[in-house]
């Protein structure tokens, strides 16, 4: 488990070391040993760099990417030399997100990745072109699904990177590990886990998706972020199944504890400030920090808090543009 900043302050004190910086980001993922070597030396003497127990090997090809329905390409780019697959937003938080997806988003993605990236977003039934297939409410099969097609589909082309913003970012991390289950030599180069706690975060139960139609319509109201489709008989008989289909998916989700981690490298980014929503969504960077926990690649992972940004990173340029700087950065240094 990373350390925290409690315990990091208390491992200062005990060293008397209180004229010693703690950078959080660096020495959460350092144990109770090394830190207090640390302190006791006055800060002068770091702990060597941790070595990943394991990286899975990543996908590394040059096979054109395969037609599955579950994968939508923003932009065909034939000479691309990455892939970047995007799980987006699901309906778990006020509900909006099942309405979302990346031609809604304030910065065109492809166009701002460059020549380089081929993008794609995962299209869930109950969405766009699949509105009228029969929703997912269980992780387990729609993870099976997915991996099965994704896996098929992706094999033995470019390199690619997941992309998950909030509980997208959960069904990106089990599908990758069952892509790379499947193979040694197959699976994400690269995930980015955005606005999003970690897989073992025991927040997630719920039993909103069970209620009755007056209690669910009266939770979404009391949430935010839905009125545009409560208001209208249209959209709610459009949306409101598939929102709770999604408070099922994440609310019957079981936290995952070690030892169930991917090897692929993961970068966690969430916002500093408090969403815009009714309740103010805000995931705090000890819960990002279970992303570290959820990987064997650790040392070349990182949580990254956005400053000028809320719970929702997706919602304004300056948060995509971080987001895209980060994966850019990542899969071109492969």
């Amino acid at each position: 488990m990373p350390l925290t900043l409690a315990q990091l302050q208390d491992l200062q004190a005990d060293a008397m070391a209180d004229d010693v910086d703690i950078e959080l980001d660096k020495m959460s993922l350092w144990t109770c040993e090394q830190a207090t070597a640390y302190f006791e030396s006055g800060g002068e003497v770091e702990p060597p760099a941790p070595v990943a127990e394991s990286t899975a090997a990543f996908t590394n090809g040059s096979q054109p990417t395969g037609a599955t329905p579950w994968l939508s390409c923003l932009e065909k780019k034939e000479s691309a030399a990455f892939r970047v697959v995007v799980f987006n937003w699901t309906g778990n938080r006020g509900g909006q997100g099942s309405a979302h997806n990346l031609r809604r988003a304030p910065l065109n993605w492809s166009q701002a990745l460059g020549a380089e990236f081929e993008v794609y977003e995962i299209s869930l039934p109950g969405r766009g072109t699949r509105m009228k297939e029969p929703l997912r409410s269980e992780m387990l099969p729609l993870v099976a699904e997915l991996a099965a097609a994704l896996g098929e589909a992706l094999c033995g082309g470019r390199p690619y990177a997941f992309v998950g913003f909030a509980f997208g970012a959960v069904l990106a991390w089990e599908v990758a590990r069952a892509i790379s289950a499947t193979s040694a030599t197959e699976g994400p180069a690269l995930l980015c886990a955005v606005s999003s706690e970690g897989p073992s975060w025991k927040g997630r139960g719920g039993r909103l998706h069970a209620a009755s139609e007056s209690d669910y319509r009266r939770e979404l109201t009391d949430k935010g972020g839905t009125d545009f489709i409560l208001k209208d008989a249209g959209m709610s008989k459009m949306y409101l199944p598939v929102i709770r289909a999604d408070l099922a998916l994440e609310e019957t989700y079981a936290p995952v504890l070690p030892p169930a981690v991917a090897g692929v490298p993961t970068i966690a980014v969430v916002g500093s400030q408090p969403g815009r929503d009714k309740l103010q969504s805000k995931v705090a960077p000890a819960d990002a920090a279970l992303w570290i926990e959820a990987t064997s690649s650790y040392s070349r992972s990182e949580v990254v808090v956005l400053e000028a940004a809320d719970w929702y990173v997706l919602q304004d340029e300056v948060g995509v543009r971080a987001v895209l700087d980060k994966v850019s950065a990542a899969m071109k240094a492969l």
